[in-house]
């Protein structure tokens, strides 16, 4: 979730206004002699990974999940709806997948004994953390530019990708407008496209669209994978399902590309990989993994056997990073190897080789803050995933950040580590609010020690979208973001109103490193 964070946050809502007592009279099942933590055991595991029940307070657990842990178990509290809002397609279209069972899978009696566990251990509030307010230090080593981009009202910049070949940024925003930038030039074009665009790729020379079709959670189709040519978009792919990210590429060595999307959806989603038809130049679907939430995906060999394997995220409930080794032509085994709690809130991976090594460890972000558990929570931030071969991912080093979003892995200053720079979308909007962008610089790459630094004065960031590359071509990785000025959620209305007034769409950080000094 961040765009793929509040947009795609987990939007549970319900149908039939029935009590419990009459489904439950209608649909009686037996009581179990389970005890509440062992029915906690039981029934958190099957959609997901189980969560601490100390890591949610007692409100949140009452008045928010329970009601839509319980609705995908057949049971409906009272005045509680959750295929509110829906239209009479996306009902029909949660029924054919039996997201929410016509027949309860607990009793009463069991359900009951499941909520007084939880309820009762769960906790009053959660504790801050007080050490973070003085843990950073000014970032210098990033000069700040605010660059106006977007004319037609607060900027809501949904997608950010630097071509190296042409340096050029290609832009995509919730205006339904694609925009190209250069450092020197500034916007050299700008034109309409279909819906709003949240990923590109580059492919022989070529610029590829990935379009969300509708916005905000739906089960509806409306995205599309389009070729930009000039002024004018040409549809590869219709009917996907809120696709927020693509990667093109000759999986197979045939000399035709194929296309993976993630099809993040809603309660329903996918992985899909296109095929082309090389006769009449149509595409036939293969679904990867049938799971929404699909959120990120790189394609590389991973095994280093000569194959090209692709490794993708997903984040909507069953919150994991598969990696689907490539068998032969075109068949994948997929294979779990790291998942998190729902709760973490999963938002962006990024894959490096932090240790210099030769294997792929994995970079991953928790912070999306804009569903049903709206609060600071201390597990937010960023976890770095060594790598120690057969499938195995041990977590190594975790910064813990309340809201991030977004990050990046790269050797900043030049000194040959990895240091990482995130952006956090849901930060504390009150004492922390700096931190909704954090540079850490990697000081002791084998005791995985960074120092913090974070920006001071101007508007604080708020951003969906990072990304990294030498723009002003001095030799050293600038930084780039993207305002997206509206919230889901209370912020503070000052700066609610500052942000969607403010008068810029890009934030570049332009990397000091190697600039002439004076």
């Amino acid at each position: 979730m961040g765009w793929r964070g509040f947009v795609l946050a987990v939007c549970f809502s319900v149908t039939l206004f029935i009590s419990l007592n009459s489904f439950t009279n209608k649909r009686y099942i037996a009581a179990t002699k389970a005890t509440g933590p062992e029915l906690f055991a039981r029934y958190c595991n099957l959609c997901h990974m189980q969560p601490d029940v100390q890591s949610l307070t007692k409100e949140i657990w009452k008045n928010h999940v329970l009601p839509i842990m319980a609705s995908r178990m057949g049971i409906i509290y009272p005045n509680y709806d959750p295929l509110r809002g829906l239209s009479d397609e996306e009902k029909d279209i949660i029924a054919k997948h039996d997201i929410i069972p016509a027949t309860p899978i607990i009793s009463k009696a069991d359900w009951d004994k499941l909520e007084n566990y939880i309820v009762s251990n769960a906790p009053d509030s959660i504790l801050y953390d007080e050490k973070r307010l003085t843990r950073n230090i000014p970032l210098t080593q990033f000069t700040r530019k605010n660059i106006q981009i977007d004319e037609e009202g607060a900027s809501l910049i949904t997608g950010l990708k630097y071509n190296i070949d042409t340096k050029t940024l290609w832009i995509g925003n919730a205006h339904n407008k694609v925009i190209n930038w250069q450092y020197q030039a500034g916007i050299t074009k700008n034109y309409d496209v279909a819906s709003t665009g949240v990923d590109f790729n580059f492919y022989q020379n070529h610029t590829y669209l990935t379009e969300i079709g509708k916005l905000y959670p739906t089960e509806l189709s409306t995205g599309s994978y389009a070729q930009l040519v000039s002024d004018a978009e040409t549809p590869l792919l219709t009917n996907l399902h809120r696709p927020v990210h693509s990667a093109m590429e000759d999986l197979n060595g045939d000399g035709i590309p194929e296309i993976v999307v993630c099809n993040f959806g809603n309660k329903t989603g996918s992985l899909s990989l296109f095929k082309k038809n090389k006769a009449d130049g149509t595409y036939k679907e293969d679904i990867l993994l049938p799971m929404p939430g699909a959120i990120m995906c790189y394609v590389k060999d991973m095994d280093s056997d000569g194959k090209k394997d692709i490794v993708a995220m997903f984040s909507q409930g069953d919150e994991s990073v598969y990696i689907f080794y490539q068998q032969d032509n075109l068949k994948f085994k997929p294979q779990r190897v790291l998942r998190f709690p729902p709760n973490y809130g999963t938002t962006d991976m990024v894959l490096t080789d932090y240790n210099h090594d030769g294997l792929t460890d994995i970079v991953t972000v928790h912070g999306d803050n804009a569903d049903y558990s709206n609060i600071l929570k201390p597990y937010h931030g960023i976890r770095l995933n060594i790598n120690k071969g057969n499938d195995v991912f041990e977590e190594a080093f975790f910064y813990p950040i309340y809201g991030v979003t977004k990050v990046l892995a790269e050797d900043f200053d030049n000194d040959g580590d990895i240091d990482l720079a995130a952006s956090a979308f849901f930060p504390d909007f009150g004492r922390l609010l700096n931190e909704s962008f954090v540079y850490l610089e990697n000081t002791d790459s084998k005791a995985y020690r960074f120092k913090s630094y974070t920006l001071s004065g101007g508007l604080p960031i708020k951003s969906l979208t990072i990304e990294k590359a030498d723009v002003d071509g001095d030799g050293d990785i600038d930084i780039i973001l993207g305002n997206f000025a509206q919230t889901p959620g209370a912020v503070p209305p000052t700066l609610d109103k500052r942000w969607k007034s403010a008068q810029y769409g890009l934030i570049l950080l332009e990397n000091q490193l190697l600039q002439p000094k004076i």
